[in-house]
């Protein structure tokens, strides 16, 4: 039996140094992959007013908050060290940590604002995640989050990849507790990106530090090289051909984006 390839459901990743280390490595060229992350932004971005204190929450390289004139800080918690590196580079005045969003390393009752783009669907226990952010979390204070939702990637199932399962809008409502948040607002947003040929559109998955893996050896794959071989690349080549549209390859990704309010 041939092994399947797997794109990697994210919130099937426990391991946080494995998570650490994509995203590490993907910190140089993470900014020629992230149209979906961007296009994900504009879309939080638009629905904010923070002001003082803005944590933000698998920060990645750097998102530009700087024409929200009441910010006074900007705190960047990602658990990928090369990710920080790069966002030193890009926003040097902004404060920088290197933690879990599971465990973050902030007193009590120290954050206005909080903000995470496309990050949490890599954590395995959300509710734990929520349940840190509102201890550093002001009562009365925001947190906008955008996390990507069950059914996306609908196209990698027609090209013969194996997409493992990501949340249901329902779930990750569920994993705020009642008790400490009120769900202000929660709605699924698809979003299609476009890429000229199949390489680019993998890459924009591995771009991003997710990766391609075999079942039977559980390896990255060379993509230059093929997926299992030349003639299995030839035949992938032909499936993205059937699903081609005039503005390209798509691949669709469904984004759960919810503000929420500290009780």
């Amino acid at each position: 039996m041939k092994p399947e390839v797997v794109i990697d459901g994210v919130n099937k990743i426990s391991d946080t140094n494995i998570v650490a280390e994509r995203f590490s490595a993907a910190a140089k060229t993470y900014s020629r992959h992230n149209c979906l992350q961007k296009r994900s932004a504009q879309g939080l971005l638009k629905e904010m007013s923070p002001c003082g204190v803005l944590l933000d929450i698998g920060c990645g390289p750097g998102t530009d908050f700087s024409h929200f004139k009441r910010v006074v800080e900007v705190i960047s918690l990602d658990i990928a060290p090369g990710m920080l590196e790069q966002l030193s580079i890009n926003f040097p005045s902004y404060t920088t940590i290197c933690a879990d969003a599971k465990a973050i390393p902030l007193p009590e009752n120290s954050v206005d604002t909080v903000y995470s783009n496309l990050a949490l669907q890599w954590c395995d226990d959300l509710q734990q995640s929520f349940k840190s952010t509102g201890a550093a979390l002001k009562s009365g204070g925001d947190y906008y989050l955008s996390v990507v939702a069950e059914g996306s990637l609908p196209e990698l199932v027609e090209l013969g990849f194996r997409v493992n399962s990501f949340r249901s809008m329902t779930d990750i409502v569920s994993q705020f507790d009642p008790e400490f948040w009120l769900v202000k607002s929660a709605k699924l947003e698809p979003i299609t990106v476009y890429f000229d040929d199949l390489k680019s559109l993998l890459y924009s998955i591995k771009g991003v530090g997710a990766s391609i893996v075999s079942d039977e050896k559980s390896s990255e794959q060379n993509l230059s090289h093929g997926i299992r071989g030349r003639e299995d690349w030839k035949e992938r080549l032909a499936r993205a051909e059937c699903i081609r549209q005039a503005k390209g390859l798509p691949l669709t990704y469904h984004i759960a984006q919810l503000h929420v309010e500290r009780r």
